[in-house]
């Protein structure tokens, strides 16, 4: 007879203790928690951990640091007796809101009680100065707050209900602090599972290619900035997540936000004083790379991580963390697997938690899940739509095919040509760099164009195109700095767009390339300083756009598309893509590529079975 599966609650009719002695009388609330979207990256484990525990929640936990400041979390733990594996979630957003089901970019620590019930501590702290957490809110990632992440691993460790073994879990800043954790080797963190997560703080988040991600940061900022501080009593954040944890309502967030758009959202925030003098500083101050961000990323200190990982992202975020998985991949020398999901964006953080369940029962508790028997690498084949296993990124096998770009007239607004055989004529096109938010004749749209288009022959077989995409441009600029981005796309036989599938972005002044920091998969820039154009002198541009791994049909035809605003080669949530525009170009420009044998060339990779 199958043993009767208990009940998922959570008892607040007990007393919740706080290390100051004060008690709090809370109501029975039964949170609303799930799990949606896909939860397994194309394997099935061999065993996993049953739901058998009541949920208890001890709210403001009081975790003492060595300095003698106090930092609050909720620890949702196992209604038994004993001690149990932990997974610490760790943010600046406020831990109030985390299980209300509110669908915000800040509801990232994961739900609940699907772990809980499992038999895992779940242990959300907020970092110094934000949520009901103390001290003096130092900025993102700082050196602080990457020692205070060590030191609550290790008071974690200790506690009564902590069996000693104790992972991270979350995404998106959730998963950032992971890395930078494990950098600190504190002992009794075990393995980590990052999903979404960027490890260079000034080229996966601040800036991209030497433009400011400006969009990105006020919306951030005003939205964090405002919500840092902000308490919901349990009972009330329990009773929200019945009407808030739904799929219709995340629908409809989804509609209200397309609407009132992201400038309307910071229009009617407040963020509080030290956000805002945070978002003037990386802003108007540190606008190039240095010490400043190097300190505030896991980029050099990889190969410190000594635990095991789980890099997780998808080919939807091109804006922040995809990036960063490849990195990760490529410098950590610990036991590491990688897995790349088709492209989505949705709060609150509910995909993945049986692949995340499946590593911790792993890795916290010894079962044999399957987990040491997976390929290192797997990744989402869109156009097949089906996983694909590799040995490496990139992945061992595939082809490099160099698509040069042809004039096939010397109309600009036309579509052109990515030919596989090198041009011997010298031509040349130019395209219209105008900043956004300027005003001009829209006449001139009749006879230039802000966006050249290029495209290849129909593919005669179905084509695998995986890995890095690289553009190599030979370009003049009538200003002393521009900014180019670049978007490769899936179109079909009637040449209508079927699927955006990667971009790249360069302002022209941060040209030079690191040569020290450039591999096989991406090429890194020097944005240490920049080195201001000469009008109408030619200058190459190398760009490595987002990797990326699409089936072309047989008849589908891969389109590049090169522009200076990053909002004309856009892509929305609503296509499971997280895209910020840069705010560039900086100055009206005319820009031209020069075409012919040592000119402009795309580089993609071509995999066959």
């Amino acid at each position: 007879m199958a043993e009767a599966r208990p009940s998922i609650v959570t008892d607040e009719r007990r007393e919740l203790t706080a290390s100051s002695g004060r008690r709090v009388r809370g109501l029975l609330a039964r949170p609303h928690s799930r799990v949606a979207g896909i939860q397994l990256a194309g394997w099935v484990p061999k065993t996993s951990s049953p739901k058998r525990y009541r949920v208890v929640l001890d709210a403001d936990v009081e975790v003492s640091l060595p300095d003698g400041t106090i930092l609050r979390g909720d620890l949702y733990r196992p209604k038994a007796a004993g001690a149990f594996p932990t997974l610490l979630a760790w943010s600046c957003y406020p831990k109030d809101f985390q299980h209300t089901g509110i669908p915000m970019p800040i509801n990232e620590a994961g739900p609940v009680t699907n772990l809980v019930a499992r038999g895992y501590c779940h242990f959300n702290v907020n970092a110094r100065g934000t949520g009901r957490s103390a001290g003096q809110f130092n900025g993102l990632l700082s050196p602080q707050e990457q020692r205070d992440v060590a030191d609550t691993i290790e008071w974690t460790a200790a506690q009564p209900w902590c069996d000693g073994n104790v992972g991270m879990i979350g995404m998106s800043y959730f998963a950032v602090i992971q890395y930078l954790a494990a950098a600190q080797q504190p002992p009794h963190l075990r393995a980590i599972l990052p999903y979404l997560g960027w490890t260079d703080l000034y080229r996966h988040a601040i800036y991209h290619g030497g433009a400011p991600q400006a969009d990105f940061l006020s919306t951030f900022f005003s939205g964090a900035g405002t919500w840092a501080n902000k308490r919901l009593a349990p009972r009330m954040r329990h009773a929200m997540s019945y009407a808030l944890d739904r799929a219709w309502f995340q629908w409809l967030c989804k509609q209200v936000f397309l609407r009132l758009g992201d400038s309307g959202m910071v229009k009617r925030m407040r963020p509080a004083e030290s956000w805002t003098r945070h978002f003037a500083t990386l802003l108007f101050d540190e606008r190039e790379d240095g010490p400043f961000y190097r300190e505030r990323s896991a980029s050099a200190n990889l190969v410190r991580v000594q635990v095991p990982v789980l890099i997780g992202t998808n080919w939807g975020n091109p804006a922040l963390h995809t990036r960063g998985a490849f990195e990760a991949w490529r410098n950590l020398t610990s036991p590491k697997l990688l897995f790349v999901g088709p492209p989505a964006v949705r709060w609150p953080w509910q995909d993945y938690q049986q692949e995340l369940l499946a590593w911790y029962d792993h890795h916290l508790k010894g079962l044999d899940t399957g987990v040491d028997a997976l390929p290192a690498v797997r990744y989402w084949l869109e156009g097949a739509d089906r996983w694909r296993e590799a040995a490496d990124w990139p992945v061992p096998g595939s082809e490099k095919l160099r698509l040069r770009l042809v004039a096939r007239s010397s109309d600009p607004t036309g579509q052109h040509h990515l030919a596989r055989g090198s041009p011997a004529e010298q031509t040349q096109l130019s395209f219209l760099a105008i900043p956004r938010g300027m005003r001009y004749l829209p006449e001139l749209e009749r006879y230039e164009t802000q966006v050249l288009r290029y495209a290849t022959d129909a593919f005669e077989t179905d084509t695998e195109v995986v890995g890095p995409v690289t553009l190599h441009l030979r370009l003049t600029a009538t200003a002393f700095d521009t900014h180019v981005v670049a978007r490769i796309s899936d179109i079909s036989p009637d040449g209508k767009l079927h699927r955006k599938l990667s971009w790249g972005w360069l302002q022209a002044a941060h040209r030079r390339v690191d040569p020290a920091r450039t591999t096989d998969d991406e090429i890194a820039h020097d944005h240490t300083s920049s080195v201001p154009l000469v009008p109408g002198e030619p200058v190459d541009l190398d760009i490595s756009l987002i990797p990326t791994a699409n089936l072309f049909l047989a008849g589908h035809r891969l389109l590049l598309e090169i522009g200076s605003r990053a909002d004309l080669l856009d892509a929305t949530m609503f296509e499971g893509i997280a895209y910020y525009a840069q705010l560039a170009p900086p100055y009206p420009s005319r820009n031209t590529l020069f075409h012919g044998p040592t000119g402009c060339f795309l580089e993609i990779h071509v995999r066959s079975d």
